[in-house]
């Protein structure tokens, strides 16, 4: 038994060097070095030998069933006992038995770890709140701990999975310029990243927006100017106006029917339309510009 512990510890440093989330199961390994401590019996071995093939679920019941022996009743195994439901997915079993070793062994060596991964079982059940408190409290009891890196990233990946971007960000910042050597800072540099492309694109689609409201709003007061301008030509005859007033607004009428008593003449009035033609023309076509550089800068950062 003991040879066999020895080396499930071996597989477990090494599950160390290359595993992407052996951070959490650094403590546990260590366990491993501690054979002779564990007793010789056959389901407690078995639950090692499953742990560290992988095999959390089978681990998980053997663990289980080691506990109901007395002198398998630890901190430790407990501990692993927490790991294989973290491993294997089931997580409410994982913060029960969370819960019950904070109040069975609240000095145990093992008790900022075990808070870690009872935060972390509220976030994977999606209890983004509460997990947030319990976070918060495992950073600030322990500043030290080798697990206080990956409660930062977890802190930002509660805001992030709620969409606060803003305030996901400084927790991975603070990952990447404090703890570069963190399995996390990779993750964390991603996430900067992924939030800095989407105030990218957040700002294009604002300016694409705007730019295409003010496009559509020009369009439409150069197409009412455009009619008022033939309005206008169709009647250069005063004698005219009072038949096209049965067709036309009085508004737009009025603007373009000339009586004697007019002091700009139609000639005169026809030069000022032109003018506003070309000016309405001129934005419409620096809009028109506008729009597609927006876009062509959206279609960039799609790519």
């Amino acid at each position: 038994m003991k040879l066999k512990l020895k080396k499930i510890f071996s597989i477990c440093l090494a599950m160390q060097i290359f595993a992407p989330l052996s951070a959490d199961d650094f403590s546990a390994a260590r366990l491993f070095s501690q054979g002779e401590t564990l007793g010789s019996d056959a389901v407690l071995g078995e639950a090692y030998n499953a742990y560290a093939d992988g095999d959390y679920e089978s681990a998980l019941f053997l663990f289980r069933r080691a506990l109901t022996d007395r002198q398998n009743q630890s901190d430790s195994v407990l501990y692993m006992t927490i790991m294989a439901g973290m491993h294997s997915g089931q997580y409410d079993a994982a913060y029960a038995d969370a819960e019950y070793f904070l109040s069975a062994y609240p000095g145990s060596e093992y008790a900022p770890l075990v808070k870690y991964q009872s935060a972390r079982a509220l976030f994977c059940l999606g209890d983004y709140d509460n997990s947030l408190i319990a976070l918060g409290d495992f950073c600030h009891e322990n500043p030290q701990s080798m697990m206080y890196a990956s409660a930062l990233f977890l802190i930002g990946e509660c805001f992030y999975a709620e969409y606060e971007f803003d305030e996901a960000e400084p927790f991975y910042a603070r990952i990447v310029g404090e703890y570069p050597g963190s399995p996390k800072a990779a993750d964390a540099r991603y996430r900067l990243d992924a939030i800095n492309t989407r105030k990218r694109e957040e700002k294009l689609l604002s300016l694409l927006k705007e730019t295409g409201e003010s496009y559509f709003s020009s369009k439409e007061n150069y197409e009412k100017t455009l009619r008022r301008y033939e309005l206008e030509n169709s009647l250069g005859d005063p004698r005219r106006a009072q038949a096209k007033r049965d067709e036309h607004s009085a508004e737009d009428v009025s603007l373009f029917v000339f009586g004697e008593n007019d002091s700009e003449s139609e000639d005169s009035l026809r030069v000022r339309n032109n003018s506003a033609k070309s000016e309405l023309e001129a934005e419409l076509i620096h809009l028109k510009n506008s729009a597609m550089e927006a876009q062509i800068l959206l279609n960039d950062e799609g790519k």
